[in-house]
């Protein structure tokens, strides 16, 4: 059976993955922050998890900071950092 925080983060990694398709900044904004805050406080003990949830931190950040009409490689950057996330919990 899968933990609180554990599906919480699989909703997470749905709803940024969504975002990012959707090319919606502000949605993505506020789940970059959701994941950035579940990241710390539950999986800090897990370094495989917090490996691969601090490399999808970065590349949404980097997907955040690139403008709008320059996002294809970032995007998919994004969504592989995701899809790793989720092979691991």
């Amino acid at each position: 059976m899968a933990s609180p925080q554990r599906l919480l983060l699989q909703a997470l990694l749905v709803g940024l993955g969504d975002a990012v398709r959707r090319n919606d900044e502000s949605a993505a904004d506020r789940y970059h922050r959701r994941l950035r805050m579940i990241a710390r406080q539950h999986f800090d003990t897990n370094p495989l998890i917090s490996d691969a949830l601090e490399h999808l931190l970065s590349a949404s950040g980097r997907w955040l900071a690139t403008k709008a009409a320059e996002r294809y490689e970032a995007d998919r950057q994004v969504l592989e950092h995701i899809q790793c996330v989720r092979d691991l919990v």
